[in-house]
């Protein structure tokens, strides 16, 4: 999210707030902002609630432990660049290949 995004939505934010409290309501101009940068207010609080969202889905979900797959490559081969690469799982056996 863009700067000036994040500025107007907290701009209609603080406007809202105002509102909400029965003050300003009757100013051209405030009600002229909101008109203007509501989108950027819908996607700001979209931005922070999804930001929120995800806190607290990591809280709920352990971190995924992924094991490392083993790399072996042979440095001598048949062509100028060397032998096999190969890439394996490490619950496989090597003979398995």
């Amino acid at each position: 999210m863009s700067f000036w995004v994040f500025f107007k939505g907290w701009i209609v934010e603080i406007i809202r707030r105002f509102w909400d409290r029965g003050e300003y309501r009757d100013v051209e101009w405030m009600q002229e902002v909101h008109d203007s940068w509501f989108e950027d207010w819908v996607e700001m609080r979209t931005y922070r609630t999804l930001e929120e969202f995800d806190e607290m889905a990591s809280e709920f979900l352990p971190p995924s432990q992924v094991d490392k797959p083993i790399f072996t490559e042979d440095l001598e081969g048949e062509t100028p660049l060397g032998g096999k690469i190969r890439l394996r799982a490490p619950w496989l056996d090597e003979t398995s290949d």
